[in-house]
């Protein structure tokens, strides 16, 4: 069976929740990838606990530096395609366990790169001019 793409989780355009909470509460911000639901969303932590990759329940969680959201909708639309490889390939039925097919550790790889490189270089996330994108499907 065919699992559909991702479906990205947009914040609002033109607010900074991720960075406004991180400034206000100490909360770090994640992109989150749930492996059943096909869901891709960035949101911030429960707790003031440093980052680190996490995958639980089929869940993936990679840390991400509190920017606005529009940067953070960027950041969905740059990983959903290797998001989309993850979900439509990975075996969550396998025996013993989840399965990784040969080629989804790139597409790990890209995404936790994409992650990092907003602590280092956050500007490239910016849309032209830095007007709002439209996020409509």
């Amino acid at each position: 069976m065919e699992r559909p793409a991702v479906r990205c989780e947009y914040l609002n355009p033109g607010g900074a929740d991720l960075a406004a909470v991180f400034q206000r509460d100490g909360r770090r911000a994640f992109v989150t990838l749930n492996a059943v639901s096909g869901s891709l969303r960035t949101h911030v932590a429960g707790g003031k606990k440093p980052p680190a990759v996490v995958g639980v329940l089929y869940v993936l969680r990679w840390p991400i530096a509190p920017i606005t959201n529009n940067r953070a909708n960027a950041l969905l639309n740059e990983i959903a395609p290797r998001a989309t490889a993850i979900v439509q390939r990975i075996d969550l039925q396998a025996p013993g366990g989840v399965l990784f097919p040969t080629g989804l550790g790139t597409a790990l790889d890209r995404i936790q790169v994409a992650c990092a490189a907003t602590w280092d270089d956050p500007a490239r996330l910016t849309a032209p001019h830095d007007e709002p994108f439209d996020v409509r499907p």
